[in-house]
Order: C-alpha cells, then structure tokens, then sequence
C-alpha cells in the first residue's frame, strides 16, 4: 500500500457506537473516576465527541470498544523483485462492532476505496456476537464470584473485542459471559497468541477460586 493510500484509509474510521456493554461499563466506572471523566461518562448525549477523540487518539482496545477496526495482515504480490504481479491482494482482520455488520462493512470499505477494479471477497466471516444480558441470576453470579475472589474490586460490563469460541453459545443463550478470571499483567497480555505465552501461578489459583465460587451458587 503506498503512503497516501495508507492515510486515506486512515483519515476513514469507521463511525463510533456506543453499544450496551459499553454505556453501562462508562457508567459503572464513571461514578469511579475523576471529576471530569464523570462529566463526560454521565453526559454521554452532550460529550460523545470528546469521548470519541479519545478513543481514536488512545487506539487499542478503547477505540475498538466504540467502533469497527481493521488490520491489515497479510499482502500478496509478485513472487520476484524485477516481476510485475498480475494481480495483488491484500487480507484484513476486521473485527465488526456490535451495531454494525458483515454487508454494512464491506459496503463502507468499498465506498472508501472507491475504485471498482478492486474486489471484496470475505475469505471467513460471522456477524458479530449476541450481546448477553446484566439484568439476570447468571450476571449477578458472575458479580459476586468476582467480588469473593477479588475483594474491593469494581465489576462492570465489558465489549469483548476478540473472538472465541464462545460466541457458539450466543445461538442458545443470551447469558454468555466471556470472562477468563486471569488477572494478566499488560506484559503477559502482550505474550498472547506470541512467543513465550505464560501466566503466573497464582493467576491460576485465583481462577479456580472464582470458578468455584460460581458452581457453588448453582
């Protein structure tokens, strides 16, 4: 990709949406945080922008929080230096966020790319997960286990921006909860799916306890 391809993708995030689990994770934080992060996470309607532009400046996993990202991972061209392909292709990871989905998507890139000599395939593709509910017996289990084991922490609804296999369950159920109880440091986090992926042994301990603390309610 030449540099002003790369910076007309980039000037063209996808538009932000503040889904469910991610109201009710700024609310439950927000009556945590500072004076003015509490403004903005209790007035949402009046400083979404604001809250948006720290989303695109922070990027990771908050600004994927609000909105679909895209990774481009892998590309494909000519074989040889001195060769000129007869055709090129490049492979996205996009991860869809909840308001959004797989056509609207590839209609968006599309538009942005602008030019019909390029064609979108979908090489894999699912819609994105069921959102599960917090107003049941299965999330307040989850609550206390997490309380038991952690004592003093905060508990509130996350988006998961990864996929896993527990997105199978979302046919049958809308109480899936995709929390690991692993309390990984940013260092082991970084180690994921990478050389060297590791835990400490006491994170071990720690997820068992929750584990058990959630089939004893049942």
């Amino acid at each position: 990709m030449e540099r002003d391809e790369s910076k007309k993708v980039e000037g063209h995030p996808f538009k932000s949406h503040v889904t469910k689990p991610v109201a009710e994770m700024f609310d439950t934080l927000g009556r945590e945080s500072t004076f003015v992060y509490r403004m903005i996470f209790a007035n949402l309607w009046c400083f979404k922008g604001v809250l948006d532009m720290i989303c695109k400046k922070s990027g990771g996993e908050l600004n994927a929080l609000m909105r679909t990202t895209v990774a481009f991972t892998q590309m494909q061209g000519s074989k040889a230096p001195n060769v000129i392909p007869p055709s090129a292709s490049m492979l996205s990871n996009i991860r869809i966020n909840p308001a959004d989905s797989i056509e609207g998507v590839k209609n968006y890139i599309g538009g942005v790319i602008g030019d019909d000599r390029i064609k979108l395939t979908e090489s894999s593709a699912m819609e994105p997960s069921r959102i599960s509910r917090t107003d049941c017996e299965g999330w307040d289990r989850v609550v206390n286990a997490v309380e038991g084991t952690w004592p003093g922490c905060i508990v509130a609804p996350y988006l998961m921006v990864q996929c896993s296999d527990s997105r199978h369950y979302g046919r049958i159920s809308d109480k899936v909860y995709r929390f690991s109880a692993m309390d990984l440091t940013a260092e082991e986090r970084h180690t994921i799916h990478g050389n060297n992926e590791r835990i400490r042994l006491e994170t071990v301990g720690k997820a068992t306890e929750f584990f058990i603390r959630v089939m004893r309610q049942c």
